[in-house]
């Protein structure tokens, strides 16, 4: 089980409004654009665990402008 750390990350919702998942850059593969599974528990302010297991770590602000343009 390892963690994944996302920079310029934001909140997105699956198809049918089923569950969240966050989408960002990832630190150790050059900042390639990765998305996570569904976030099944946020166990701290910038960690979440996704329903693979993963924790997936937030680091820095949520990209809000570019969801503000999603909606």
């Amino acid at each position: 089980q390892k963690n994944v750390c996302l920079t310029s990350w934001r909140i997105k919702v699956m198809d049918g409004n089923t569950a969240i998942y966050v989408e960002g850059k990832r630190k150790d593969m050059k900042d390639l654009t990765w998305h996570s599974n569904a976030i099944t528990e946020r166990i701290a302010h910038n960690q979440v665990r996704t329903s693979s297991g993963s924790i997936y770590l937030l680091q820095g602000n949520i990209d809000s402008a570019s969801m503000r343009k999603e909606g």
